[in-house]
């Protein structure tokens, strides 16, 4: 219980000290000694086309693409809200993390090739 009301106020502090141009479409589930992530992975600043990505870090297991979007601004956020939200009730204890896309030189980084991912494939 000490843990949870810590990562709580570490939250609440870490809001005010955030840079702008940081992000919250990351969360980090743990039970007993496993973790798992969920990422909402985009090409670019806009919120479409985008990838929610689940991760198993502690269990050697390959990342999983679950869902992807070409166009809908709000798909990538409710399935990785609603996984999250599935987590939770599995017992899971989440909480958002936050992602820094900045650079050495302080610039908003928007030329990183290991961030980039490909577009999703187009359905037919």
């Amino acid at each position: 219980m000490h843990l949870i009301n810590r990562t709580f106020q570490t939250l609440a502090i870490s809001l005010f000290v955030i840079p702008l141009n940081t992000y919250a479409d990351s969360w980090s589930c743990s039970q007993s000694n496993d973790v798992r992530e969920v990422h909402i992975e985009r090409a670019t600043s806009s919120p479409a086309p985008c990838l929610v990505v689940y991760k198993k870090p502690t269990e050697g297991v390959e990342d999983q693409t679950l869902w992807s979007a070409n166009n809908d601004d709000s798909y990538c956020e409710e399935k990785a809200q609603g996984l999250v939200a599935k987590l939770e009730s599995a017992g899971w204890v989440c909480a958002e993390t936050i992602r820094d896309e900045t650079n050495t030189d302080g610039d908003a980084d928007t030329n990183n090739d290991e961030s980039a991912i490909p577009a999703p494939p187009v359905l037919q």
